[in-house]
């Protein structure tokens, strides 16, 4: 018996107003003007990553209600602190692939600080995966 799939992701829109790296400081600037300067800044050249990594956490039905909200507002969290991280393409990152168990993607450059894709290509993101989800 084997299985096989897909995970994907479609990346729609980014907004990094401010042009600022994960980190707070501007996109573009060397690092020793990066602390001086957080206005002005010029724009980021945005890519994203994907991790695709395990998790399972135990649930009781009386439970679940009040994980799925606090799972909602992790999930937004979590999103705001992706598209920061993923704006700070420019820095160096430490290894991606690393605790990824199920697969990790990048994309190239896709735009600047903030744009909105309109080719629903350009933006997707795509992991085969060959294990059984359970």
């Amino acid at each position: 018996v084997s299985s096989s799939g897909f995970f994907e992701l479609q990346i729609l829109e980014i907004s990094n107003t401010n042009s600022h790296l994960r980190s707070g400081y501007c996109c573009g600037l060397p690092p020793e003007k990066r602390q001086s300067e957080t206005t002005g800044c010029p724009a980021c050249a945005t890519a994203f990553s994907l991790c695709l990594k395990e998790y399972q956490g135990a649930t009781s039905s009386i439970q679940q209600t009040q994980q799925q909200q606090q799972q909602q507002q992790q999930q937004q969290q979590r999103q705001q602190q992706q598209q920061q991280q993923k704006q700070a393409a420019s820095e160096p990152q430490e290894s991606q692939a690393y605790g990824c168990a199920f697969g990790n993607a990048s994309t190239p450059v896709l735009g600047g600080s903030s744009f909105v894709l309109t080719d629903p290509e350009v933006g997707g993101i795509t992991l085969p995966f060959t294990f059984r989800w359970t």
